[in-house]
């Protein structure tokens, strides 16, 4: 997870020499792909860019950040510092420098979850060819968080569209919601960073619209992020 502001964050001189012939000014290419198959069908298709961009490890168009290539997750206090790599920062799971490893294990866990989601999308009558901007919104928390989170959305923004919300609106207030105002990750960045403290001045430490808040601040910035990608697709 990236945060804005966020001072952690670390360069990896093991990557200095960029892996698959890319520069660190190269990202991913063009590819114009809306229907819901082929949204996260490669590294490459406007789903997976999309996440990409959410983390913060892309550009709107596809290009990379210093931050795919290596950097420190900011979601824990203490503890051990995990590196994030790749597309969706896969959490220390492939070895230091092994961006094909990240991409190739990020592709794999999103697919993975794919046919749940399109179950859950379906028991709520949610067309995901008329709503993607919302099953790409949950695929990014089920890439972010719990997955019970990720399970939680599609029930919750089904409810705030009958309630007269706009698709946009459904999809902020959906992904609050979805994590219940638990999201220990986040609330230690809330914390911690001086962006967030600022913001969150007016509320109680831990209180319900501090928490709320919090929430709130993230995920508006990782909606805003995944709206620029599928409007500079063509998806949205």
């Amino acid at each position: 997870m990236i945060r804005p502001h966020h001072l952690t964050i670390l360069s990896l001189l093991i990557l200095s020499s960029p892996l698959f012939g890319l520069s660190i000014n190269q990202g991913f290419s063009y590819i114009d792909r809306n229907n819901a198959e082929k949204l996260f069908a490669n590294v490459e298709s406007p789903g997976n860019v999309a996440i990409c961009r959410a983390e913060g490890n892309c550009e709107k168009n596809g290009q990379f950040t210093s931050l795919y290539y290596g950097h420190i997750d900011p979601s824990k206090i203490g503890g051990k510092r995990v590196l994030n790599q790749g597309f969706c920062s896969d959490y220390g799971k492939s070895k230091a420098g092994d961006i094909d490893g990240a991409n190739r294990g990020c592709l794999h866990r999103i697919k993975s979850r794919l046919p749940r989601l399109n179950k859950l999308f379906q028991q709520h009558n949610l067309d995901v060819n008329k709503h993607t901007a919302a099953y790409i919104n949950a695929v990014d928390l089920w890439n972010q968080a719990a997955p019970r989170v990720s399970d939680n959305f599609p029930q919750i923004y089904a409810n705030n569209i009958s309630f007269g919300l706009s698709i946009d609106d459904a999809i902020r207030r959906s992904r609050i919601d979805a994590f219940n105002l638990s999201a220990s990750g986040l609330f230690n960045i809330c914390s911690r960073e001086p962006y967030y403290i600022s913001r969150l001045a007016a509320y109680p430490r831990n209180s319900t619209q501090w928490k709320r808040g919090c929430i709130d601040i993230d995920q508006n910035r990782r909606r805003l992020a995944i709206n620029e990608v599928l409007i500079n697709r063509g998806v949205i």
